[in-house]
């Protein structure tokens, strides 16, 4: 699982590393107590992403999206583990895996320590849904994430994400 988090995570994070320095490059990320003390900017920085229309050329976004997945990769207060859900439902789409892992670390700094790891991903692939099919958010919905929102939208989020373990 951690080889996938890792995969995925360089992914996403291949476009944000040959930008220019940001904001976040100042919060050391060495220690359990750093993890621990960067977790209120670790909000700051998945707002900021889930209020934010997708957009290419935003680096600020894109930076906090990479910020997020490095305290996520590093933390040892929570556990964030893959599964092949995102991967069937992403399709390699980093825009989408950005979001997701956001909706993780938003959900689960909100909800705190010791969150039940179903639940922590019922409900990151609910946010996720809801970003979605926001067209202010400038995500065209197609394939599996149309599947997905569909499936939220009717009260089948669950049976949805099961059908993607199973196969």
């Amino acid at each position: 699982m951690k080889t996938l988090f890792s995969i995925l995570f360089c992914l996403v994070a291949l476009n944000v590393f040959s930008q220019k320095a940001s904001q976040y490059d100042n919060i050391p990320l060495n220690t359990a107590a750093d993890f621990r003390k960067a977790e209120p900017q670790v909000i700051l920085a998945a707002d900021y992403v889930y209020s934010t229309p997708i957009d290419k050329e935003n680096i600020n976004r894109k930076n906090a999206i990479s910020f997020v997945m490095k305290w996520m990769a590093g933390t040892s207060d929570y556990s964030f583990g893959m599964d092949e859900t995102i991967v069937k439902i992403s399709n390699s789409d980093s825009e989408i895996l950005g979001i997701y892992f956001i909706s993780l670390a938003k959900y689960a700094l909100s909800k705190g320590k010791g969150t039940d790891r179903e639940e922590l991903k019922y409900n990151a692939y609910s946010m996720m849904a809801t970003y979605c099919e926001n067209p202010a958010n400038n995500f065209r919905m197609r394939g599996e994430v149309k599947k997905m929102v569909d499936a939220k939208n009717q009260g089948k989020l669950k049976e949805f994400l099961d059908s993607k373990q199973k196969k």
